[in-house]
């Protein structure tokens, strides 16, 4: 695995490759400015990859002016085109057949040690704390940043999920993979066909289950994306 070090007072677009899980590579690009104070992970949906979640960061990015902005991709391809970290055989409401959902919520569990070694890379060649290393992502994304943020054995800084797809506990789930108890914001459009409907409020039930309190924004007429309205949202969420 190359390491961070030689990268930390650079603040282009750089690619680290993470080679975990028997060989697999996920491919990173960070923006590193100099002498960061906190950094955010952010993660793209199905069929994306980090250029995109690079792209978008493009319109808050300075609004972080001490943060360290990374940028997975995650090691399997998708389909048609692009990254996946899950499989997701259904869309819409159909995702959350019982099912369905199983097969998603293991093949994404296979894939956080990814970002866990990426944040441990970023504390320790960074020299970032933990608490000040936030966790984001869009779509299934979002639901990789709830679960990176409750097994990480380091207690992180704060988790904000992007139209999320629903994070439901299955009875093939071990609730002893949570180790921790982050700072949660779950954004959703109520315009949003690609995940069900109720993703949000589903989320946000089996967070309370697990003795959380989730923060939840509804954002009017947003469909399936990261809207301008959503960015703030994650802005005044974890400044």
């Amino acid at each position: 695995m190359k390491k961070l070090t030689a990268i930390i007072f650079l603040s282009a677009a750089l690619i680290i490759g993470l080679n975990i899980h028997g060989g697999r590579a996920a491919d990173v690009l960070s923006d590193i400015p100099e002498n960061p104070h906190s950094a955010l992970v952010f993660i793209h949906g199905f069929g994306q990859d980090g250029a995109a979640m690079q792209k978008l960061a493009a319109s808050f990015k300075d609004k972080l002016p001490d943060t360290a902005v990374f940028y997975p991709t995650a090691p399997d391809r998708a389909p048609h085109q692009g990254y996946q970290w899950f499989v997701i055989p259904a869309f819409g409401n159909d995702m959350a057949n019982i099912k369905t959902y199983e097969q998603m919520l293991d093949d994404a569990l296979s894939n956080v040690d990814v970002l866990h070694e990426l944040i441990d890379d970023i504390h320790d060649d960074l020299n970032i704390s933990y608490e000040n290393i936030h966790v984001a992502g869009f779509s299934q994304g979002g639901l990789m940043t709830v679960l990176t943020a409750l097994t990480n054995p380091n207690p992180l800084g704060r988790s904000v999920s992007f139209s999320g797809v629903p994070f439901i506990i299955t009875d093939n789930f071990d609730t002893d993979l949570i180790v921790a108890r982050p700072e949660i914001l779950l954004i959703q459009g109520d315009n949003d066909s690609v995940i069900p409907a109720d993703s949000l409020e589903m989320t946000k039930n089996t967070l309370e289950s697990l003795g959380l309190t989730p923060q939840t924004v509804v954002i009017n007429r947003m469909r399936h994306e990261v809207s301008p309205a959503a960015q703030q949202e994650m802005l005044k969420f974890i400044k």
